[in-house]
């Protein structure tokens, strides 16, 4: 963690002080002569916390402190308990700054509008638990939504600072935090305590997680949502067939997102892929992208870019003959194609099944799944696992599978998308845009624009985002600095 040392001595406090409230733990003390907290738990082993300067300053930021956790004797229950306690740490000060500073538009929004115009609502929020979340829940709470009236659900990806996210949010802003298995208890609460404070509420969310399980589970308590925003496509799908009853403001579908995002996200799903296989050879092998959306196009550009020889395919025919356009190899059927270009890496950007058993007995040996979209539904796991001789995890790397009948196929990061695997994704300046989009969003729907009706508004979301300014804003930053000259110089 990066902070002065009395930033950190202060976040270790608070954490000796929460631990001392566990069952588990029944003493906390300090060892003079190891300089470390010694923990006695109640299973009989020892948890000890050491602060201390990393082995090599000059390989991370200045200010990097280590909080170094260990535990002798004990169960192993025990444990993971431990540790998972000690994972839980809110960030300092200096790492807050450092994140506000690298969201200017997002931790300005405050400053857009006269009062407090969230203050009349209660919010549920489903983001992505990444360093930038927490510079979006703090203009919401300086646009006036009590914290004891905003609950978040965590979607349990393995985010790089996930826990400390979540412990942020804890325990720095008073905000209830629910597990993604626990979606529908958590959706219930926020009802309950909501209208207890006599506030109806908006939903913030980014893969159609809550108003699909309420619209599907919980349809009586529909009528207490007044307002949508959903960031993702695969959120928007999700509510197809479905009677939205309440006004849908689609960052997702917006123009700003499809100009300035999809580049960035197919950038890092391929960034992140390498990472985790920094061994293997990509130039010039083959590659399958499966779907030729917003995402998928530019993974496909991004890997060819990288120098793979690169395939599409799309069931929509008009996407196909786009990336037949574009030069890409394409093909009518799945299988075929995968027959006769024998992918080495095979990334997913349909956002819903588009690849099992069948096309994965076709891969030439050694053979790679990535995906880019929610969840782990883009690859058929269950078949890929019950056609299997042999499953191996294969730790942050994902899941083995020894196919009966077929190749060996590593679905890295265990199916889930490969963007969030134990990474943040998009740099902060980037996703900054984003963000703030789905603030301003929150705040047409908590005023009543009278232009958001029930259901899908593409239109109205792409008028009332240029409207805020933060586009222009967007691009007084990022844009040209300075007026070219009107000629050339030579006459």
């Amino acid at each position: 963690m990066a902070g002065t040392r009395s930033e950190v001595r202060q976040l270790l406090d608070s954490l000796l002080a929460r631990m001392r409230r566990t069952p588990q733990v029944e003493d906390i003390w300090h060892d003079d002569a190891q300089q470390s907290w010694v923990c006695s738990l109640a299973d009989g082993g020892r948890g000890h916390l050491t602060v201390g300067a990393p082995a090599e300053p000059g390989a991370v930021a200045p200010g990097t402190h280590r909080i170094t956790a260990s535990h002798v004797n004990g169960t192993s229950a025990g444990a993971e308990r431990f540790f998972e306690d000690v994972r839980h740490l809110p960030l300092t000060e200096t790492e807050m700054a450092a994140v506000v500073d690298e969201l200017p538009l997002t931790s300005t929004l405050s400053d857009r509008w006269i009062g407090r115009p969230l203050s009349g609502v209660g919010v549920i929020l489903t983001i992505h638990h990444m360093r930038d979340f927490l510079a979006l829940v703090d203009s919401l709470l300086a646009l006036g939504v009590d914290p004891a009236n905003m609950t978040v659900i965590d979607k349990e990806y393995p985010y790089a600072h996930s826990r400390r996210v979540d412990a942020h949010l804890v325990h720095r802003y008073g905000i209830e935090v629910w597990r993604y298995r626990d979606l529908l208890a958590g959706i219930k609460s926020h009802v309950v305590k909501a209208e207890a404070a006599g506030l109806s509420s908006i939903v913030m969310d980014d893969g159609g997680y809550v108003m699909p399980a309420v619209l599907t589970h919980m349809p009586s308590l529909a009528g207490h949502f007044t307002g949508l925003v959903e960031q993702t496509t695969s959120g928007i799908r999700k509510l197809d067939g479905l009677d939205l009853p309440i006004p849908l403001f689609s960052v997702a579908e917006s123009d700003m997102k499809s100009m300035i995002e999809s580049y960035g996200i197919a950038d890092a799903a391929v960034r992140n892929t390498l990472r985790l296989l920094p061994d293997e050879k990509f130039e010039g092998q083959a590659a399958l992208v499966l779907g030729f959306g917003r995402i998928g196009s530019e993974v496909a550009g991004v890997l060819r870019d990288r120098r793979m020889r690169v395939a599409v395919y799309d069931a929509d025919i008009t996407r196909l003959v786009g990336a037949h356009e574009q030069g890409y190899v394409t093909g009518r059927s799945l299988n075929r194609l995968v027959a006769s270009h024998q992918p080495k890496l095979v990334i997913g950007c349909v956002g819903a099944t588009s690849f099992g058993l069948e096309q994965a007995r076709l891969l030439p040996p050694r053979s790679f799944l990535v995906s880019t979209t929610s969840r782990d539904y883009e690859f058929a796991l269950a078949e890929l696992r019950a056609g299997s001789s042999t499953v191996a995890e294969r730790g942050v790397l994902g899941t083995g599978y020894t196919l009966a009948d077929g190749p060996d196929v590593l679905a890295v990061g265990h199916g889930m998308p490969i963007n969030f695997h134990y990474a943040e994704s998009l740099s902060n300046r980037y996703v900054d845009l984003v963000l703030a989009g789905l603030a301003v969003g929150a705040v047409a729907l908590a005023q009543g624009d009278e232009r958001l009706k029930p259901g899908h508004n593409v239109a109205a979301t792409n008028r009332i985002l240029s409207e805020s300014g933060i586009i222009d804003a967007y691009y007084q930053l990022y844009g040209p600095t300075s007026t070219p000259p009107a000629g050339d110089g030579r006459g």
